[in-house]
């Protein structure tokens, strides 16, 4: 194994260049992973373009090597590692904890105290776009038989979807929208779908990226050109759907989440928000008895969507929307170069399939 790994450096303001850094050393807990694919997250293309919050508010310490959503097979493994062997498919989590506050050494991550987040904000781990990827041995999953190291590669966004999927009792007469066609948008439908609902309604705007719901069995929604609100109390005689996962952020729609909600339906916001909703009627909250909540990072949501692959097996692929060459990648973090793109894969290594 040469001793130097290709890496990609974010420096912020729409710089960033592919370097060389030496293979990280591996210790006791740690696993050393060769990366094959990577996701460009639409947060790796705010802080590669600093245009956002984030890095406003002085949240990111560039240079910052991003990625975290990837996939790779194991390499070398720590003195310490029972549970992995060279040559295991895995996947890891988003968050890297310290190992050694009280909270870690109970084996409670989810409390660790200095929790470290993966290829984004302070405090920072780093990211996984370069070749190699060392990580401690609790944080990482085992890709499922039958699910390809490319599709392994959105595991972390369908862990976010996962996220409001878990609080959600879905059944086969539950009617379940998706606000937003990003890619955990489209993980929200996959996992619907997966888990037996009825109808899965895909809100947006966007017709080449709706086709693709459509071909993961969401029945679809182009709000510029439809009363979202009034398809579907169509089709729902007048009450509304059980679930609404808003994974967009955009202007409305979260009025829209709680407007097409039924009475005692639940509704996940799961996307962030750049402006503040001044226009909702709270009254419709009460009146309705939603059950409303938020989704940010948790320690078991990979484990969890893992297995509702696992056992499922859908097809993931046709989220995939591009692919990209690790050594002519950088164009890929720039959003205008992509307009209809819902994820764009990087390949950083062999596949071993």
């Amino acid at each position: 194994m040469n001793n130097e790994m290709n890496v990609l450096f974010a420096e912020g303001y729409g710089k960033a260049h592919i370097g060389t850094l030496p293979i990280p050393d591996v210790g006791p807990d740690d696993v050393l992973v060769r990366v094959c694919w990577c996701g460009i997250c639409g947060t790796d293309q705010d802080l590669f373009s600093s245009d956002c919050s984030f890095a406003e508010n002085g949240q990111v310490t560039y240079p910052v090597r991003l990625g975290h959503e990837w996939s790779g097979v194991v390499e070398t493994v720590g003195t310490d590692v029972t549970a992995f062997q060279k040559g295991d498919k895995v996947v890891g989590d988003n968050a890297v904890t310290c190992g050694e506050c009280d909270a870690c050494l109970k084996r409670d991550f989810e409390h660790c105290h200095h929790m470290r987040n993966v290829g984004t904000i302070d405090p920072v781990y780093d990211g996984a776009f370069a070749e190699y990827y060392v990580i401690p041995q609790h944080h990482l999953h085992k890709i499922p038989d039958g699910i390809s190291l490319k599709a392994a590669s959105l595991a972390e966004p369908f862990s976010v979807a996962y996220g409001g999927i878990k609080r959600m009792n879905i059944t086969p007469d539950s009617t379940v929208a998706v606000i937003g066609t990003g890619c955990i948008g489209m993980a929200a439908v996959v996992l619907a779908k997966a888990l037996g609902a009825k109808t899965v309604f895909m809100i947006g705007r966007n017709d080449e990226k709706l086709k693709v719901a459509e071909t993961l069995g969401a029945v679809t929604l182009n709000s510029k050109k439809e009363d979202v609100k009034a398809v579907i109390d169509a089709q729902t005689n007048g009450e509304g759907v059980n679930f609404v996962l808003e994974c967009s952020g955009a202007k409305e729609t979260f009025k829209q989440a709680i407007d097409i909600a039924a009475f005692r339906a639940t509704v996940a916001l799961i996307g962030f928000y750049d402006n503040r909703e001044n226009d909702v009627n709270v009254d419709t909250i009460v009146s309705k008895a939603l059950f409303l909540f938020g989704v940010m990072g948790e320690m078991d949501m990979l484990s969890g969507a893992l297995k509702v692959l696992d056992e499922h097996k859908p097809d993931l692929l046709p989220i995939i929307t591009h692919e990209l060459p690790f050594d002519d990648c950088l164009g890929g973090f720039v959003r205008k170069n992509y307009p209809n793109a819902i994820k764009i894969a990087v390949k950083i290594g062999d596949d071993y399939e």
